[in-house]
């Protein structure tokens, strides 16, 4: 595998950290790997990171290099190495309805997952059609859980009876020598609103991590924060708490490529990290800690650097084929798209047009309708298969079909609404204002953008497919 100048200095940096630590007894080293937000991107991807460059670039991320990058970064470190997830592994993800997360633990396990913790999207393992299935949900999220190979964490949501999620604890203590590191786990407290949480308790992140960040420290040196909150959540928790040592975070997709340093309720600076989303980066974390049994130990030293997955790393030929066993049943042709444009706008442009002619053409309405927010990728290619319309739409969306006025539809499509811009398959110069048009879309965007509708009964990715069959090549 050829290694960067990055991973050859990364290396060096864990190095030379440890020898630090072997000069002074009282010197412990920890390096967390940590992710978020991969949410079931197992193949590598094609990606734009705005921050570092405007241009497009495939072979991104993937669980096979992931797995190729974590392991050269363990073989090379001197120092006790951790590899954590903070959540929203799961959903989004081409094969996030097929497996439910399943497929997602199982590279997980083959890559050496030591902890994760639960994110919004964990409990949304039913969507659309299964939104309000509760029971089905929950029993996902129990699977998902029994099949890890690794805890997972969370201390704010918990059964009505007030006992944890099933195999999910809410701080875990490891042991690094003479040193005991409680990890604590947090999720958003807006999950509290989903169905598929009905009957759950799940409580404010903060005050939770209040109630339990004493019960940690009673048993560890050390706590960690493990969070699936965001970063503004992130922020307010170590300012609103003492205690912490460190945050490990996700939810907001934000790539810290600095972290945070934040002052907690008593003035100590406490370090926050996040790694963005999708598997793009792979972040690590070395800390370096300085005390004893009786003294306590404080966080002396410590740095972040977010490493790319990308085209350099090579794949891990394992991980690569349990990736393809889930995969590959999806890679069936269903049809052809005439343009598909030669930049990620173009082909965004273009994909929304095609979204909108397959919801009119499937329910006959005057007008299809389509916004920018929420299209999660673009045909790419003339020949596409299912693995791709499931890229573009990997949820059980629905197709509804209603009645709108011209003069509302026209105030629709010339103002971004909360989903970003509004695309029809009329001009907005072609609609008469006192006409009623019958509108289609799927459920997810009528119940947005609260307009008036009903299901037609048409499953969206199907009927993607059936007109993609239908389309000249």
């Amino acid at each position: 595998m050829r290694v960067r100048n990055w991973l050859a200095r990364g290396a060096a940096a864990l190095l030379l950290a440890c020898a630090g630590g072997a000069a002074l007894a009282d010197t412990l080293a920890l390096t967390i790997l940590h992710d978020n937000d991969i949410h079931g991107h197992l193949r590598s991807f094609c990606y734009v990171e705005v921050a570092k460059s405007p241009d497009e670039h495939c072979d991104i991320g993937g669980a096979a290099r992931r797995a190729s990058l974590v392991r050269e970064l363990r073989a090379k470190a001197s120092a006790p190495t951790l590899l954590i997830d903070s959540g929203d592994t799961t959903t989004r993800g081409p094969l996030a309805t097929q497996y439910e997360g399943l497929d997602e633990i199982a590279a997980m396990n083959a890559i050496g997952y030591d902890l994760a913790a639960i994110g919004n999207n964990e409990f949304k393992l039913k969507d659309a059609a299964d939104i309000n299935d509760a029971a089905g949900a929950q029993a996902a999220l129990k699977r998902l859980v029994a099949a890890s190979r690794f805890p997972w964490i969370c201390a704010n949501a918990t059964l009505a009876d007030g006992s944890f999620l099933p195999g999910v604890k809410p701080f875990i203590v490891k042991r690094f020598g003479k040193l005991r590191v409680a990890f604590l786990g947090l999720t958003t407290g807006r999950s509290a609103a989903y169905p598929q949480t009905r009957g759950l308790v799940i409580t404010d992140p903060v005050a939770a991590a209040k109630i339990w960040i004493p019960r940690a420290r009673a048993e560890a040196d050390v706590v960690i924060a493990v969070t699936h909150i965001g970063v503004a959540d992130d922020q307010r928790l170590v300012h609103e708490t003492t205690g912490l040592d460190a945050v490990v975070g996700g939810d907001s997709h934000t790539y810290l490529y600095t972290l945070i340093e934040w002052k907690n309720a008593s003035g100590a600076v406490i370090p926050i990290v996040q790694d963005g989303e999708f598997g793009v980066r792979l972040g690590v974390f070395n800390l370096t800690f300085e005390g004893d049994a009786s003294a306590g130990w404080r966080l002396a030293r410590y740095d972040d650097a977010l490493l790319p997955v990308d085209g350099q790393v090579r794949p891990d030929p394992a991980v690569a084929a349990l990736v393809e066993h889930y995969a590959r049943p999806l890679d069936v042709s269903v049809g052809h798209v005439g343009e598909i444009g030669a930049t990620p706008a173009e082909r965004a442009a273009l994909t929304i047009q095609a979204l909108a002619a397959v919801w009119k053409s499937a329910t006959g309405a005057d007008v299809g309708l389509q916004t920018e927010g929420g299209l999660l990728e673009s045909f790419r290619t003339h020949d596409v298969t299912r693995f791709q319309v499931r890229a573009i739409l990997p949820f059980h969306d629905e197709v509804w079909r209603g009645e709108i006025g011209g003069a509302k539809l026209r105030e629709l499509l010339s103002q971004p609404s909360v989903l970003g811009a509004v695309h029809a398959t009329i001009a907005p110069a072609d609609i008469d204002p006192a006409k009623t048009y019958t509108l289609a879309s799927t459920d997810y965007i009528f119940q947005i953008l609260k307009l008036g509708g009903a299901n037609t009964g048409l499953d969206a990715r199907r009927a993607i497919e059936t007109w993609l069959a239908k389309a000249p090549g």
